[in-house]
């Protein structure tokens, strides 16, 4: 804290009581480390007013923590009413209280510690506005469920909406058919090319670590083989001659890592049909009967 004293201008992210009474952070909070690792999270070095963030002249800042950002989200009320959302650490927490003047800067009552993940990789993917996309396709073939397990260790590289949207321009037939449910089979694959299972969650300081040359990761289909690069304060992931940027590396969830990325590890390949047909080419009746027997 008495860093924070010393700083001309500065906001802190200050969680309430309530939230520090949660059973895990208050186990968290014997951990002196541990807890100076998570106030650096807290706080940033400049002032932003709560109008700064709604009028979303600033969606995200670089913390105190080293390669650390908070993340955040203006949602808009049925009334117009607006609730400020700010995420760090993997994280989700809604300011209750804004704009508390201090002598060097502002301060904003959040309703959860940042950086301490109460939340699985699934919970996160279901309720992250970022990622829509990666969601609902995961729900074909029961692909999600896995992602509750919290006896397994992950790590998902989860493309955010825009990806998904930019791949669709790129090859139009093929994404399209992916959120079809007659593609169910093949939106699997790809997603299971997207999902690290191991021994141990990867950070982004980790996987950089390991990728001084290709780094081969074991997913739920088979190897992924990426190299990781740095790009000022971000990360670069480099997959079959492509670059992906890491939008927000390291949300921390109780059962893994997420890394949510702005591109899709897809090739127009990937979506085929035994005989190298598709079902867009067969016979209008074929489809019919097909839609049919689904209804059924």
């Amino acid at each position: 804290m008495n860093t924070i004293s010393y700083l001309r201008e500065v906001t802190l992210f200050a969680p309430s009581n309530e939230a520090l009474e949660e059973p895990g952070v208050k186990q968290m909070l014997q951990d002196k480390k541990r807890i100076k690792e998570i106030l650096k999270l807290h706080y940033v070095k400049e002032k932003l007013t709560i109008e700064h963030i709604r009028n979303k002249t600033i969606n995200q800042v670089q913390t105190a923590a080293d390669r650390k950002k908070l993340y955040f989200n203006v949602v808009e009320g049925p009334r117009g009413n607006q609730t400020v959302t700010v995420e760090g650490g993997g994280v989700n927490a809604t300011i209750i209280t804004a704009n508390i003047a201090a002598t060097n800067g502002i301060i904003h009552i959040i309703d959860r510690l940042l950086g301490v993940p109460y939340t699985t990789v699934l919970d996160k993917l279901k309720t992250d506005p970022m990622l829509n996309s990666t969601y609902f396709l995961g729900q074909r073939r029961n692909f999600n469920d896995q992602l509750n397990d919290t006896t397994k260790r992950f790590t998902y590289f989860a493309p955010i909406d825009k990806a998904w949207f930019d791949a669709g321009n790129n090859y139009p037939s093929a994404v399209k058919k992916l959120f079809m449910p007659e593609f169910s089979y093949h939106t699997k694959q790809i997603l299971e090319r997207h999902l690290v299972i191991a021994d141990q969650a990867y950070t982004m300081a980790k996987l950089r670590e390991l990728s001084n040359d290709t780094v081969k990761l074991p997913t739920s289909r088979d190897n992924l083989k990426i190299r990781v690069k740095e790009s000022g304060e971000s990360y670069i992931l480099e997959w079959q001659h492509t670059k992906i940027r890491v939008v927000r590396p390291d949300v921390e969830c109780t059962n893994g890592i997420i890394h949510v990325i702005d591109g899709v590890f897809f090739k127009d390949s990937d979506v085929r049909v035994t005989g190298g047909a598709s079902l867009a080419t067969l016979a209008p009746h074929l489809i019919m009967i097909l839609i049919a027997k689904w209804q059924l």
